[in-house]
């Protein structure tokens, strides 16, 4: 029985490796939309993003995640009255993704919306959420127990199991030119997927709770620095921050805005995880493209070749 537990609760990522049922992303630094519904339409634009992430290369069944997204500002209106920087706005997107680890995969589809107030001329803070649906599958025909007992166990035994819920997560964002900082709860319903027959053994989608912030510190006019963290919680896992820091240097010639052509490096310490290098550009004032590689620092450094992400997107005045 005991061994029944541990199969089943490493299948199904109550305690992953990374000890999160999220999928991971070194690429959020270009994306806050992944992490928190209250940044659809902060930047008043409409960007449009896809990502693709191959986790710990080498590892047999390691995860494979792909995302597409899409957010911008709302009834904004014409004319002087919606020229008013202390005029509060709407912002609204959709996100979507899949994630694959072995046998087993989530894919969720999630629209969002949110309300950004102004607390004074340049900052605002806004609420979102997100709604939508989870899917979740197991294929126990992928799963081989080592002393041939897979047909024996309660979990890989039941046949295959494919599971829809509703899924819920909510955030807020106090976010300037300068700097942010935002707090968001995933998975807030906190969604059982199913009982394992014969045993007390279950499974449920987690709650998330993710706070992060940052600030942009202009060192010269095309130069900017940007630091930040995000802290990630998903009990009964410890608590697993990311360390930050972004390096912008824009190639315009007058007062910077979003659509410049710019290029970026940062670099990313992941707590029990990884260091991640990331580098990208804007280009042609509205497309942009950013690639991040993980060294992993865990106990998987001896079995993995680290981790790939790529991040592609398109920004519509």
């Amino acid at each position: 029985m005991k061994k029944n537990l541990l199969l089943f609760f490493f299948l199904l990522g109550a305690t992953a490796a990374v000890a999160q049922q999220k999928a991971l992303s070194s690429q959020y630094m270009t994306n806050y939309f992944l992490l928190n519904p209250a940044v659809a339409g902060f930047e008043k634009t409409m960007n449009f993003k896809a990502g693709f992430r191959n986790q710990w290369v080498g590892f047999e069944g390691a995860p494979t995640t792909f995302y597409v997204s899409g957010e911008t500002a709302l009834f904004q209106g014409k004319g002087r009255r919606a020229r008013k920087r202390t005029q509060g706005y709407h912002g609204a997107g959709g996100y979507a993704y899949t994630d694959r680890t072995g046998p087993t995969s989530h894919t969720a589809v999630l629209a969002s919306y949110a309300y950004h107030v102004p607390l004074d001329r340049d900052l605002f803070l806004s609420s979102g959420i997100f709604a939508g649906f989870q899917q979740f599958k197991f294929d126990p025909a992928k799963v081989k127990m080592a002393d041939n007992s897979t047909h024996l166990d309660p979990v890989t035994n039941g046949g295959t199991i494919n599971s829809f819920m509703p899924d819920v997560s909510i955030g807020t964002y106090l976010h300037k030119e300068e700097f942010f900082f935002g707090v968001s709860l995933l998975q807030a319903l906190g969604n059982k997927f199913f009982d394992v027959e014969n045993t007390d053994a279950s499974s449920k989608l987690y709650r998330h709770l993710f706070v992060s912030g940052g600030y942009n510190f202009e060192l010269k006019k095309n130069i900017t620095l940007a630091p930040s963290f995000l802290l990630k919680y998903a009990g009964p896992a410890p608590l697993q921050a990311d360390l930050n820091l972004k390096g912008v240097y824009s190639f315009s010639k007058r007062r910077k805005t979003k659509f410049d052509d710019e290029v970026w490096a940062g670099l990313s310490y992941r707590t029990q995880d990884a260091l991640v290098g990331l580098v990208g550009a804007q280009f042609l004032q509205k497309y942009q493209v950013s690639y991040s590689y993980d060294i992993t620092v865990s106990p998987l450094r001896y079995y993995s070749a680290g981790s790939h992400e790529i991040m592609v997107g398109f920004r519509v005045k």
